[in-house]
Formats: structure tokens, sequence, C-alpha cells
């Protein structure tokens, strides 16, 4: 069963009942963060736990205002509408229809910075109203996302230095 959500704008990512924040540090740069992230996104599943597969509707070129849709390991499919992609520093999108149960409004925001350090900042924000009952379930998976979000970065930079070695 989908499950139509509320759309939001982009504010929704400061005012969200519940925000959960997740970062890493990247080797890549983060032009090629970027490129990962956003403009292929049939290689998710190649470096993002969970995921099953990933691809944006219609013809290129994609952007803000471009549909993705998705599908987690387990069945779980969600639509999504691009909000912002801005190359190098943001790509942000909000979760339009999921097959998830209890969720209202859902945005995700992937931040990127060059570190001081060399390499990437990469900042995960899930934004979400989901009925009472289950706030408490997505607060106590907070370790556990944060977990597959530090092994997804991890294997998004050893994917993006091979393709870099090798290319």
């Amino acid at each position: 069963m989908v499950w139509h959500l509320r759309p939001e704008t982009l504010e929704f990512l400061d005012r969200a009942p519940l925000r959960l924040s997740f970062a890493a540090q990247l080797e890549a740069p983060p032009d090629a963060v970027f490129r990962e992230l956003a403009e292929r996104p049939g290689n998710w599943p190649r470096w993002f736990p969970g995921f099953a597969s990933a691809a944006y509707v219609g013809d290129p070129p994609y952007g803000a205002g471009t549909t993705r849709r998705l599908r987690l390991v387990g069945g779980v499919r969600a639509r999504e509408t691009v909000l912002v992609w801005d190359p190098a520093r943001c790509f942000a999108y909000r979760v339009e229809e999921a097959g998830v149960p209890g969720v209202r409004a859902m945005m995700e925001e992937w931040r990127l910075a060059p570190s001081p350090y060399g390499g990437t900042m990469l900042h995960w924000t899930i934004a979400l109203d989901v009925r009472q009952p289950l706030r408490a379930v997505w607060r106590a998976a907070s370790p556990l996302l944060d977990r597959a979000f530090r092994r997804a970065a991890h294997r998004l930079d050893v994917r993006i230095a091979s393709a870099a070695a090798h290319g």
C-alpha cells in the first residue's frame, strides 16, 4: 500500500516535528560526491545499504522538479520530488508517496561542504512529521540510521576513489 504524504516547502527542514541529522567526512571532493548523490540515482544500491533501486522519471536534464522513484530492500516503495539541485552544495527532495504507514510528511537534505581537512563534509537531514506512536520508533532508529549513513558514506567514498583510479 502507498500513502500520499503532505507536500511541504523547504522550510519544513527547519520546523519539522522530528529531525534526524547525521554527518560524515569523505575524502572525495564535493563535486564528485554530488554527482553520485544527485546525477546517478541508479548507483545508490551500490553504496547505500537498504536501497534496491532508484531512478528518475523521464528524460534528462534532471534538476529541481524532477521525480525519483525508489524501492528499498523489503519492498518499500517511494516517489520523491527534487526540491534543491545545487551542484557540490545541496541535494534535497520531498517524499510524495511512501509505502510506510504513519508518515504524514517527509523531506531529506544532503548538504556538502569542502572540509578544512580536504574532501567533503556530508550532512544528511531527515525531516519528518509522523503519527505520535511512531516518533519514538524513529528516534530509537536514529543510531541504526547513523550507522547505515556512515557505512554508506564510506562505501560512496571508496566507489568515487575507485572510479577516479580507473577512469
